[in-house]
């Protein structure tokens, strides 16, 4: 894992982000990781058109938030993988406020590889590992291990 971060995305907050406390209400922190995440996803493997479905779910999402987001901010969300298993991935994401820098986030998420109909996973395709590899510029070769389960 490493601390570069190559992928970016701006994001401006909007007034219905906004709770009663006058700042971005925590769900949406979420919403905007999410935004980052498919771009990402989007911009490294480049699924045809018209937008052919991921078949992916969101298995796990951790999020520690470090400064509160106002109306008005823009937030940029900087988002890496920082590995491949078998039929995962996991991907950081650090949110900040342009022009400062300020740090409002870091985000921990897993994706699995996931076949719909059959409600199983399976193997994360190598071509998205190539992918994922080229951009990153590091190898996540077959054998990174995937994390130990709760349970």
């Amino acid at each position: 894992m490493t601390d570069d971060y190559r992928h970016r995305t701006s994001l401006q907050v909007r007034f219905r982000d906004i709770d009663a406390f006058g700042h971005v209400n925590n769900a949406v922190f979420f919403s905007y990781v999410e935004l980052a995440r498919i771009q990402y996803l989007l911009d490294v493997l480049q699924p045809g058109e018209p937008f052919d479905r991921l078949p992916l779910i969101l298995a796990r999402v951790e999020l520690d938030y470090r400064s509160p987001i106002a109306f008005g901010d823009e937030v940029v969300v900087e988002t890496r993988i920082d590995r491949v298993g078998r039929t995962s991935f996991g991907m950081s994401h650090r949110m900040t406020v342009a022009p400062t820098g300020r740090l409002v986030g870091d985000v921990q998420t897993v994706l699995v590889t996931y076949d719909y109909a059959t409600a199983r996973p399976i193997t994360v395709p190598d071509e998205w590992r190539s992918r994922f590899g080229a951009y990153e510029g590091q190898t996540f070769d077959a054998a990174t291990p995937e994390p130990a389960t709760a349970g």
